[in-house]
């Protein structure tokens, strides 16, 4: 009997510790489930920054954004049971990058025009994954309805001149090679584009007169208030 006891205990006590040891680990993994959930948001956030200092000439929204991944990062820190030291580095980094967009610093060669229709699309799904975000921004009351209403005029003419910019790119390349066919399909898709849109930036009807005048010849460029950036053929 007092044997049977022992082992009945015995077998108690290891019940008890597997049960520890499970929990431990489903804790354990749980946390890094988390983690690793938090850094691919992060990732995803840098990405989205990064498209919007490369395209647009206003830092205040990728401002917002990264200290979005300031917030994500500190949350991965606070999970972070292991060295410390790469995620500190990347939180000094993102603080550090905040404070030179609320400066008003910008890498430079901030650019509508892209190389590829890959790069179009990704920037434009970029452009639209940062509408999201502000607008979840502005629920939390970090800017003002007047603000996130600029700030998503600002990005819907930026997904469209993605696309328009980068047309008027490859006309100015034909051109310059004597490829008036090629050129003048070009300056059509991307006057098609701007008629097509709604959107109210009096630029827009600027635009597409200016390119009637270039598929006319009464003018070689663009007007340089109306593209930000110098758009150099190839």
């Amino acid at each position: 009997m007092v044997v049977l006891i022992v082992l009945i205990a015995l077998a108690l006590v290891a019940l008890v510790i597997v049960s520890a040891i499970n929990r431990k680990q489903e804790r354990e993994q749980a946390r890094r489930m988390q983690q690793r959930k938090l850094k691919i948001q992060a990732e995803a956030l840098v990405d989205i920054v990064n498209c919007l200092e490369q395209t647009l000439p206003n830092p205040a929204m990728a401002k917002y954004i990264n200290d979005e991944t300031v917030n994500l990062l500190q949350q991965i820190l606070a999970l972070e049971t292991g060295t410390k030291t790469h995620i500190e580095n990347s939180i000094r980094h993102a603080l550090l990058r905040s404070e030179d967009l609320a400066g008003g610093k910008h890498p430079p060669g901030a650019s509508y025009q892209k190389d590829s229709d890959a790069q179009i699309t990704q920037t434009q799904l970029h452009l639209d994954e940062a509408v999201k975000i502000l607008r979840h921004l502005c629920v939390q009351g970090k800017f003002s309805d007047t603000e996130l209403e600029a700030y998503t005029s600002e990005l819907s003419w930026a997904y469209l001149m993605v696309s328009v910019a980068s047309f008027i790119a490859q006309g100015y390349k034909f051109s310059a090679l004597q490829d008036r066919f090629s050129a003048q399909s070009y300056y059509q898709k991307a006057q098609s584009l701007l008629m097509e849109s709604v959107h109210p930036n009096p630029r827009r009807v600027r635009m597409i007169k200016e390119l009637s005048e270039i598929m006319e010849g009464s003018r070689r460029t663009m007007s340089r208030d109306l593209l930000p950036e110098r758009i150099i053929p190839e």
